[in-house]
């Protein structure tokens, strides 16, 4: 099965906020899921839960060739902050975890603050639409005019949900974006991209010129070689907590 790789991300007009994810492919048998999923909660609520502990979050991959096995994120505000070994977490992850499940990738992505919005008082969810695009060489300038631009269109509609931009910086293949939409559920998704989208379409064209936004969704399209949709869904039971 090919493996879904990410890129190196080159752009300096483009800045971020400080937020860093390293991230791994998680393959469970799904005869071994119970067992592992409650591995997994039993580890997190003994070494990830505290101040001072590491944090990490945990998705199940609901679409996708590795659908059905997993996502898991270490956070960090600092990349500094994976130069720390938790000794005693990590022993204790593989003899409790060791035969449940192999281990693929370590990526490391940042946020990107200019592309993200986080509207404020938005309600925590765990459903999340992923967009995965491969910047073509020397296209970036389209590429992240429409993601910044729609930031704004988003805030002008009133867009109830997060929506996350991720740089792709290390232990990838190309040039590779990540865009997670947050939504409570695929019911709740249709709604938002049905019934209020194309509120954010009319506004993209109010604050940018007519037809601003169909001229550069579609310059987005052509910077781009490759553009795939992933679903996941966030594990509370399985992350250290957000507070």
């Amino acid at each position: 099965m090919k493996k879904i790789l990410f890129g190196l991300i080159v752009s300096i007009t483009i800045s971020v906020n400080g937020q860093f994810l390293q991230s791994r492919l998680l393959k469970v048998n799904q005869s071994d899921v119970a067992k592992f999923e409650a591995a997994v909660e039993e580890k997190t609520k003994l070494y990830n839960s505290k101040e001072g502990q590491a944090r990490y979050i945990t998705f199940k991959i609901l679409t996708g060739p590795y659908a059905q096995n997993y996502v898991r994120m270490q956070y960090a505000d600092d990349l500094s902050e994976f130069d720390a070994i938790d000794k005693v977490g990590n022993d204790y992850w593989f003899k409790t975890t060791g035969k449940l499940h192999v281990s693929e990738g370590n990526r490391i992505f940042s946020r990107n603050a200019e592309a993200t919005y986080s509207p404020e008082g938005a309600e925590r969810v765990n459903h999340r639409r992923i967009l995965y695009y491969k910047i073509k060489p020397g296209m970036e300038k389209d590429f992240w005019r429409y993601r910044t631009r729609l930031v704004e269109a988003l805030e002008a509609a009133n867009w109830p949900n997060r929506v996350s931009t991720l740089n792709c910086n290390s232990g990838c293949d190309g040039n590779w974006v990540m865009v997670r939409y947050h939504h409570k559920d695929f019911k709740n998704e249709y709604d938002d991209n049905s019934k209020i989208f194309p509120v954010v379409v009319e506004k993209y064209n109010e604050l940018f010129g007519k037809n601003s936004y169909e001229d550069d969704s579609q310059r987005l399209q052509m910077s781009v070689d490759e553009n795939r949709t992933r679903h996941h869904q966030r594990l509370p039971a399985l992350s250290s907590s957000w507070n």
